[in-house]
């Protein structure tokens, strides 16, 4: 009748002396068929008047009326003494041929129905057979999300107000899943309430080694943004000199150096004005801090973005300049070859120029690449300290993910052994004989941890993902990397 045919049939208690059973068949466009046993009894309670037509009922025991099989389509009739022996299979009506391609696999009942770690889509028929067993007894099998917790672009300059928006999303997320399922289910949920625990715990901890006395750290910080300050100062000036023996345009060397001065100067009267309230913050920071070590991370995070806005801005000045010469220079090497962009078509057409454009453009070239090596020594220069911010922000992103995710509920449940993390199926043969069904028994065992962290891990993502690829060819552009 068919290809290959699979029998999945849970290990039977030894002291039954009648078993009845039901489950359901697939058949597959290939012509293999799966059988999925799914509940069993000592009476013939799983079994209603009326079959649906993807169900099948069977028993288990040394003697079975022929009236009583005869009453369903699908049927399954074997006998279990020291090994599994088919008696009767019938598919759609018609009897079923178990003597070849037939592959029995025994597993046990109760570690299938409480693991939770069987995703292997290899041999999907065992994540299909944990499904039908747990709508069999009524539980839901719906996906605790279908993609992880994503910020809205609007929030995406501040650490902080992600982190609210991500942590209440995720809340939000585990009150519904318990709401749903009544009571602590998965270990997806178990995982998150540890970790909310512990990031409680870190962040009272961390608020406990700060100094009581508030007044010391705010001069402690204050002197630490005088000191940048001050070092960038420093490095402007060197910048307007000759850096590294570096023959640089003396004029606008000096001119782009007293500007940016300018820019540093206005900042750190700006954090002088506001450091007078300094210690209101640290009070805000203090009792924020005690929600987790998660906020406080957030927090250090924007006030890193504050602290270095002065250099944010030069960078952006120098980007800027460093493009628009970029890309004037190499618009005017096209015109020396007798071409030009045309936007409307998005590609390069030939163009005949006069020669007063050719000198026009020849003076324009020749200008700004001798300007060229000085923008492009305080583009490199302020690139370095984006990029370095860039890196410090996604460490700090990270840490909060790390802690969001601690797999301290499934460490603990694979140390124990715990069923709901067996998920690495092995198969062991049994019976071999000619003409038999191939007889296998499935065995769980424990997933590796990293596997588990995967599996289980709460729906959220890495907020300020770095994506190095796109960073690298905008800072040779000089496209700004917000």
């Amino acid at each position: 009748m068919s290809s290959t045919l699979r029998i999945l049939l849970p290990v039977f208690p030894n002291n039954s002396k009648e078993v009845f059973f039901k489950g359901y068949v697939t058949l597959l466009e290939d012509n293999s068929c799966t059988i999925y046993i799914t509940k069993y009894t000592t009476n013939n309670e799983v079994w209603s008047e009326k079959q649906q037509q993807n169900e099948i009922y069977g028993y288990c025991g040394n003697y079975l009326p022929k009236k009583v099989s005869r009453g369903f389509m699908n049927f399954l009739n074997i006998e279990q003494n020291s090994t599994i022996k088919i008696n009767k299979l019938l598919i759609n009506g018609n009897q079923a041929c178990t003597s070849s391609n037939c592959i029995l696999m025994l597993y046990d009942y109760n570690s299938i129905k409480d693991s939770q770690a069987i995703t292997d889509s290899k041999n999907n028929y065992f994540t299909k057979l944990v499904r039908l067993i747990k709508e069999e007894h009524g539980e839901t099998n719906e996906k605790d999300a279908k993609e992880n917790i994503r910020t809205n672009q609007w929030l995406a300059s501040s650490m902080f107000l992600q982190h609210i928006y991500n942590y209440w999303k995720l809340i939000n997320w585990l009150i519904s899943t318990i709401k749903r399922d009544k009571r602590i289910k998965t270990v997806k949920q178990g995982n998150l309430i540890l970790a909310v625990i512990m990031d409680i715990l870190l962040g009272y901890i961390a608020l406990q080694l700060l100094t009581e006395d508030k007044t010391d750290i705010s001069v402690a910080l204050m002197g630490v943004l005088e000191n940048l300050i001050n070092s960038l100062y420093s490095l402007l000036k060197w910048l307007m000199g000759a850096p590294v023996g570096l023959k640089l345009n003396n004029a606008f060397n000096k001119m782009l150096g007293k500007y940016f001065s300018y820019h540093v100067q206005l900042w750190w009267l700006f954090l002088d004005v506001s450091g007078e309230k300094l210690d209101t913050i640290l009070h805000i920071y203090h009792y924020i801090g005690y929600l987790g070590f998660t906020f406080q991370t957030a927090i250090v995070s924007d006030l890193i973005c504050i602290a270095t806005f002065h250099s944010y801005c030069i960078y952006v000045y120098a980007a800027r300049l460093f493009n628009i010469q970029i890309s004037g220079l190499i618009a005017l090497l096209r015109l020396f070859v007798g071409r030009k962009y045309n936007p409307l078509r998005g590609g390069i057409d030939s163009c005949e120029y006069t020669n007063q454009e050719l000198f026009v453009g020849t003076v324009a070239f020749t200008i700004l690449l001798l300007l060229l090596p000085t923008t492009t020594l305080y583009y490199i220069v302020f690139t370095v300290f984006r990029v370095l911010s860039l890196s410090v922000q996604y460490l700090l992103a990270k840490l909060i993910y790390m802690v969001q995710t601690l797999p301290l509920y499934v460490v603990t449940l694979w140390i124990t052994h715990s069923p709901k993390v067996t998920g690495k199926i092995l198969m062991e043969v049994v019976n071999q004989e000619e003409k038999a069904p191939l007889i296998l028994r499935i065995k769980l065992c424990n997933k590796s941890i990293p596997e588990l962290v995967n599996i289980f891990k709460p729906p959220v993502e890495v907020p300020n993902k770095v994506e190095w690829t796109n960073l690298l060819s905008n800072v040779l552009v000089g496209k700004q990397i917000v």
